[in-house]
């Protein structure tokens, strides 16, 4: 009987992440709230790039301030003429973008938590859920000082009340479900139509649930419920910002990607809720000509160490296997715009132990890299977004507020990413050359019969 072959340290690897770590992690990710956070911030996505888009635009004079920019007043000046007209208008565009970011989250979570719930219970509408979200998050809101609610930085309907309006559009949804299946409604006649009985059956836990967030958002003196929760969250953006957790949640990424789970949208259905916080703030800092409180966020991530995975597209367009460059020619457009899957799926990197190092541990050593250069104050920090798509120096220029530094940093990541494969992708191409010539002669041989 032949001898079972030995596992290799990649395989046993990948078993024990694909049985005992991925199963847990995929669990995670789709409970329900965590779930309804994520759909909620897909669709907020292209407001926060807009208004993160507007802001640079209205700070573009500054660039070129004396002492400030690339010290060019006379430009600076031009500019600052050209943009003053529009200023109002432009100005509003943040406003409901950036500056309702709590406001929105709490209306979208509220429906798609609704939307869950109306899955198991048709009479829970999602509608319903949105607005009971809204107004139950607005019941925090100090309406008498509605003009302070929009000063930076302590806008109470945006990026700093974040953590709170996801807990009580969860609250309040939670609580106005709950009665609908407890039937604390008004149970309408048959002969109603469903529009009129639909509101009536919310009328009841619609108005307990806004009689109680009214009550502990406003009615109890000299305290600010919200500005608490606030203020305890802000602690775990704190420490959720800094390099060493940033780094685990990549290293997550890059070992669940690799055993072919989409390792970022696992990460980002956690993780979510602080980079967003992060960036928004550092959009209204940049906005506001202060100091920009965040270095790694998302966008640094994306920016600098995640990059793409051109640089492997390329060598497989050079490569001499023709296997690889045919992929490499199909897919290096797509690449360019961040679309990974065709190399991802079709080198493959998924599953292929000699990828293995360059993926999971390469990706993780050009991390610590940028911490370093961060460090040092060479890398300028990210204070807009842009679409996904977008490619990534491009993507890192205008992200970084058109700093040339931030292009250079990004390019010089493609090179160091591409050598570091390199020398692995040099050995699979060597198996596969030798494959292709072992079918060709295989193929020979029966065209000779």
């Amino acid at each position: 009987m032949e001898k079972a072959k030995k596992m290799s340290f990649v395989d046993r690897l990948t078993v024990v992440i694909e049985e005992k770590l991925a199963p847990p992690l995929i669990s995670l990710s789709h409970i329900r709230y965590l779930d309804a956070l994520q759909k909620s911030f897909m669709i907020l996505m292209p407001y926060m790039i807009l208004g993160a888009m507007v802001t640079l635009v209205l700070n573009l004079g500054g660039l070129f301030d004396e002492g400030t920019g690339l010290g060019l007043p006379g430009v600076a000046a031009a500019i600052n003429g050209i943009i003053a007209p529009l200023r109002p208008w432009l100005t509003q565009i943040i406003f409901v973008t950036i500056d309702l970011l709590a406001f929105i989250v709490a209306v979208l979570n509220g429906y798609f938590l609704a939307e869950y719930y109306h899955q198991k219970d048709s009479n829970v509408s999602p509608v319903a859920g949105a607005v009971v979200a809204m107004v139950s998050f607005l019941c925090f809101v100090d309406i008498s000082a509605i003009s302070a609610n929009w000063d930076w930085p302590a806008y109470i309907l945006g990026s700093p009340s974040l953590f709170g309006a996801i807990l009580i559009s969860i609250a309040s949804v939670e609580i106005y479900r709950m009665l609908v299946g407890k039937k604390i409604t008004i149970k309408m006649p048959e002969s109603v139509p469903p529009m009129v009985a639909d509101a009536f059956t919310a009328l009841l836990p619609v108005c307990i649930n806004v009689l109680f967030f009214a009550l502990i958002g406003r009615g109890i003196a000299g305290v600010d419920l919200l500005g608490m929760i606030n203020h305890v969250f802000s602690y775990l953006v704190i420490g959720g910002s800094g390099p060493i957790p940033q780094f685990f949640g990549f290293l997550l990424d890059r070992v669940l990607w690799f055993v072919g789970i989409h390792g970022s949208n696992v990460v980002s259905s956690i993780m979510q809720p602080i980079w967003n916080t992060m960036i928004t703030d550092n959009i209204a800092a940049f906005s506001n000509g202060q100091a920009i409180p965040y270095m790694f966020t998302e966008q640094w991530c994306n920016y600098y160490v995640r990059v793409s995975v051109f640089p492997i597209a390329l060598m497989c367009a050079m490569s001499s296997c023709k296997r690889f460059k045919t992929l490499g020619k199909l897919s290096l457009p797509g690449t360019v715009f961040n679309i990974a899957e065709p190399v991802m799926y079709g080198l493959p990197i998924v599953l292929n132990p000699l990828m293995f190092v360059p993926w999971v541990i390469g990706f993780p050593v050009l991390f610590l890299l940028q911490v370093l250069v961060a460090a040092v104050g060479i890398t300028p920090p990210v204070v807009a977004m842009t679409v996904w798509t977008m490619p990534v120096p491009l993507g890192a220029f205008i992200g970084s507020g058109f700093k040339v530094s931030a292009l250079v940093i990004s390019i010089l990541s493609m090179v160091i990413l591409y050598f570091i494969f390199l020398p692995f992708f040099k050995i699979y191409e060597k198996q596969e050359l030798e494959a292709e010539k072992m079918n060709e002669q295989l193929m020979a041989n029966q065209d000779g019969k």
